[in-house]
């Protein structure tokens, strides 16, 4: 399964349950005494935040963790908790490779929400490194996972299920693309058979590359067997969403009725047009609403929000 952080109370941790074919982690819990309330169909999702050991590490203008601690007291601020958060990839970067300390002061800059009680679901992208993570965070860590090799894992909602895969393909040096191979790819194939009672939102670090693309990481840079997903999720009608980060881009495409949420970054940006922040989502019975909320309030597309019907 894919790491999951609980709730920083010894009330209401979230339950696990696995089977030869899924790993699921349930959000449905009792609230602890005192609590503040939470919204079962909330979800807060996060992007690269590409975080370096030194707290003073600057990269293209930029001091990474400042962005990410801001980002953390922007939601921990909220009167109603989301049911979880998600951070989706490239946790850490120290050039290549990243360090275990980077990722010590990624769980320091987090530890609000989880004291907040907020249950924390990370995945793996092209900047991390799967062992040291894994090391850095060895208390929960699986002892047998789903798929070899790969932080994988089925989060159950009320409204939906989410899907999370680990696309990191050179767990040796930093390179753009990214990749889920055969054996992760037949696991979501099973996993999402094995909840079709529910829409299915799927989620990755790195995009399906698009060859109308305006750069060469959209075009080249996002998953080299992105179509081995893509024949997984289109024939199965309750696949509602794709949602990746990577391209430190804030964009909503479609591909066969399938959503493709394209989160922003918190760190730094490639186009200077683009927003650092992140999305608050609320699953709804019949689609979900994700609202950009910029760091930058005076952004234009602060506050933007997509409204998106399943097919």
């Amino acid at each position: 399964m894919s790491i999951h952080l609980p709730p920083l109370t010894r009330r209401g941790f979230l339950q696990v349950s696995a089977t030869a074919a899924v790993a699921t982690i349930s959000t449905h819990r009792t609230r602890a005494e005192g609590a503040a309330a939470m919204d079962p169909h909330r979800f807060v999702f996060v992007s690269d935040t590409h975080i370096m050991e030194d707290p003073t590490a600057v990269a293209r203008g930029i001091n990474m963790a400042d962005q990410l601690r801001r980002v953390v007291a922007e939601i921990a601020a909220e009167d109603v908790r989301p049911a979880g958060v998600i951070i989706n990839g490239d946790l850490a970067t120290d050039g290549s490779p990243p360090t275990e300390g980077a990722y010590r002061h990624l769980a320091r800059l987090i530890d609000p929400l989880r004291k907040r009680e907020m249950a924390l679901h990370l995945t793996m992208g092209n900047c991390d490194r799967r062992v040291l993570f894994a090391k850095t965070l060895k208390k929960l860590r699986p002892t047998a996972p789903p798929v070899d090799g790969r932080l994988v894992g089925v989060l159950e909602a009320e409204r939906a299920n989410f899907f999370f895969l680990d696309s990191l393909h050179d767990t040796e040096r930093t390179i753009t693309k990214g990749s889920l191979g055969d054996a992760q790819v037949k696991w979501l194939a099973r996993a999402l058979d094995a909840n079709a009672d529910k829409p299915a939102l799927v989620v990755a670090h790195h995009h399906i590359n698009r060859e109308s693309g305006k750069s060469d990481t959209w075009r080249q840079g996002g998953l080299i067997d992105g179509s081995k997903l893509v024949d997984v999720l289109r024939p199965r009608s309750h696949v509602k969403a794709f949602i990746f980060g990577h391209t430190h881009n804030w964009h909503h495409g479609m591909l066969d009725g399938i959503h493709l949420i394209n989160l922003p970054t918190t760190a730094y940006i490639f186009d200077p047009a683009e927003p650092r922040g992140w999305v608050d989502g609320r699953l709804e019975r019949d689609g979900v609403r994700m609202k950009l909320r910029a760091l930058n309030g005076k952004h234009p597309k602060h506050g933007e929000t997509l409204k998106l019907r399943w097919r």
